[in-house]
């Protein structure tokens, strides 16, 4: 489920909570509550969002989840409402406020 709250996407899956906010043309996520877990017992965090589109009956929103141990890559259409605030997340990679990614990313001189 998505729901637009000032200018914060949160997203809500069965398991996971997490709130992604655009600041300067890039997206920082949080997680409100829980873990997604990947079966490699790892854990999966969002990635990028994907397109914003037309379904059968409605829209959804594309969101792309990697996992951080094992790096596997699944993609989540998310049924929503039809909302032209939801075009401006579309098609934009997702910066983690995730420590073990951070610390990963500063070894790489990425950060």
């Amino acid at each position: 489920m998505l729901k637009i709250i000032g200018e914060k996407l949160i997203l809500t899956l069965p398991q996971v909570e997490y709130e992604i906010e655009e600041r300067d043309n890039l997206l920082y996520a949080r997680t409100l509550r829980g873990s997604y877990r990947c079966h490699c017992r790892g854990e999966r965090f969002p990635h990028r969002v994907g397109a914003y589109h037309r379904v059968l009956n409605g829209w959804a929103l594309d969101v792309n989840f990697k996992c951080r141990d094992c790096h596997i890559f699944v993609i989540h259409g998310i049924p929503c409402e039809e909302d032209e605030r939801l075009k401006k997340f579309a098609g934009k990679f997702i910066i983690n406020e995730d420590e073990e990614i951070k610390r990963r990313l500063k070894e790489l001189g990425c950060w």
